[in-house]
């Protein structure tokens, strides 16, 4: 696989650093805040068998045993990489604001996740502008934060931002904003490393950043259940996962469950777990009424 050559390349006490913390696995809200701070999500036991051949770094997290073998293969390939944090976001756009939903802490500081939304730093941290103005990695170092601090006034939340930022000892890192399920969402994955400046960073390793945050993504939003902050109820067609919505779309064409597992490449009992999946969440008993409900997933 792609990753294990490149963690062969690193010296045995970079891999032993590697090894990942203990599960947090417990969800909380950010005090003052409305962001979920969840560990790693539960897969939804869909499988992507029929599809052309995935890249091995995904084929890796769908064939992990447990969610302990998961974070271990994608913490040692982060650190391999030369970075020391993950971060998994969701974030809404609300006109010029961005409104955090939620956040992934299994490769990052949940400390400092706290701290960071707690401040609302996510309202002017420029990393995201840059971020939403690419469909590429985008770069950024703490010199050049720092120096787009510089010509705001003493105490102001950019400076405090950036001196916080540097208290945790991270120099530089990668950010891209990722689709999300509707159209005002968007997914942030951000690695930072301690590394200073960008030299380092030269496009074979942002080839495999990006392949890694879009495995990853992959993961999430179309193999696992992302949590969903209490007191922030979306409607059902808000929370499906990729493939779900792709069966409602299936469902409202008229496609039985073997046309539909042919359609999508999956198995049949995959088609039967997501039906059952989606005749809970919209609340519904029967096929026909779910087809209704593909009517608001359609205009969501």
């Amino acid at each position: 696989m792609w990753y294990d050559a490149i963690v062969r390349e690193r010296p045995a006490d970079a891999l032993r650093s590697a090894a990942p913390r203990a599960m947090v696995n417990d969800s909380a809200a950010v005090r003052g805040s409305r962001v979920l701070l969840h560990g790693e999500p539960e897969p939804t036991g869909a499988s992507p068998a029929g599809l052309p051949a995935q890249p091995s770094l995904l084929a890796a997290l769908l064939a992990a045993e447990s969610a302990i073998d998961r974070q271990r293969t994608v913490t040692t390939l982060l650190h391999a990489l030369g970075f020391e944090w993950l971060g998994y976001a969701r974030l809404a756009q609300r006109g010029e604001h961005r409104t955090p939903v939620s956040f992934c802490t299994t490769y990052a500081d949940r400390r400092w996740a706290e701290r960071y939304f707690d401040a609302k730093y996510h309202e002017i941290d420029p990393r995201l502008q840059l971020a939403l103005r690419s469909c590429l990695p985008a770069i950024w170092t703490l010199d050049q934060l720092a120096a787009q601090a510089a010509s705001d006034a003493p105490g102001s939340q950019l400076r405090r931002f950036v001196g916080e930022l540097g208290d945790t000892g991270m120099r530089s890192g990668v950010i891209l904003a990722l689709p999300a399920a509707t159209h005002s969402e968007r997914h942030f994955v951000s690695l930072l490393s301690r590394t200073p400046g960008s030299g380092w960073m030269g496009d074979g390793l942002i080839g495999q950043v990006l392949t890694l945050a879009l495995c990853l993504h992959e993961f999430y939003t179309r193999y696992a259940a992302l949590p969903q902050p209490a007191g922030n109820a979306a409607p059902a067609s808000a929370q499906l996962t990729a493939m779900q919505r792709e069966i409602l779309v299936c469902v409202s064409q008229g496609l039985g469950d073997k046309a539909i597992a042919a359609k999508l490449g999956i198995g049949l009992h995959n088609v039967d777990y997501h039906m059952r999946q989606l005749r809970k969440r919209f609340a519904v008993r029967n096929r026909v009424q779910l087809m209704q409900a593909t009517q608001n997933v359609e205009s969501a």
